[in-house]
């Protein structure tokens, strides 16, 4: 689980209750069972959520702790995309759809392998748009967690670097570019 790649500091969610928001639900797997940290939809069932990691990973499936009929039902990933709105995301073509079974106990985690392709390249980040759940008024995610590995490339700004508009230096003036030509 890449728990550990997720940056904290950029997690987003839209429709989720400030007690439990996205922070609740994204934890270690040791601590995946702890029934007092949750993620709540606020006023209906539907929530994106938005999960930034700190390098780029690649995901082979994702973890889903279930609630009863709070659980979500319907799920749509996507890659690399931060989403404004609900109806933006719902016009959107989804780089995974799933349906979730209906849990048997609270409690159960939820494992799905991704299918996509994209998944396994160096992901950014991963927008979970939950459409809807099995009944309840509003929904709930116990945990949630992505299995996958880092891909060793880092994102973000570039610093301490020098860059020259034109090239300069004794490499250029009479040294080695000088040289070679002399070679030709």
């Amino acid at each position: 689980w890449v728990s550990d790649q997720i940056d904290r500091t950029k997690l987003s969610s839209l429709n989720t209750k400030g007690n439990h928001g996205v922070d609740a639900c994204l934890r270690p797997m040791c601590e995946a069972q702890d029934p007092t940290r949750w993620l709540e939809t606020d006023g209906d069932e539907q929530a994106i959520v938005h999960v930034p990691f700190k390098e780029g990973v690649s995901i082979r499936s994702i973890g889903i702790g279930s609630f009863g009929e709070a659980t979500p039902r319907t799920i749509k990933l996507f890659a690399n995309q931060e989403v404004g709105d609900f109806d933006e995301v719902e016009e959107m073509d989804a780089d995974e759809e799933f349906e979730m079974p209906v849990p048997e106990s609270a409690g159960e985690i939820f494992e799905r392998e991704l299918a996509s392709d994209v998944f396994r390249q160096a992901v950014r980040s991963v927008t979970v748009f939950v459409e809807d759940n099995h009944g309840a008024d509003t929904t709930k995610i116990g945990w949630l967690g992505f299995k996958g590995e880092r891909a060793n490339i880092k994102f973000g700004i570039v610093e301490g670097a020098e860059y020259e508009t034109r090239p300069e230096g004794a490499y250029f003036e009479g040294g080695m570019v000088a040289d070679k030509e002399r070679m030709l």
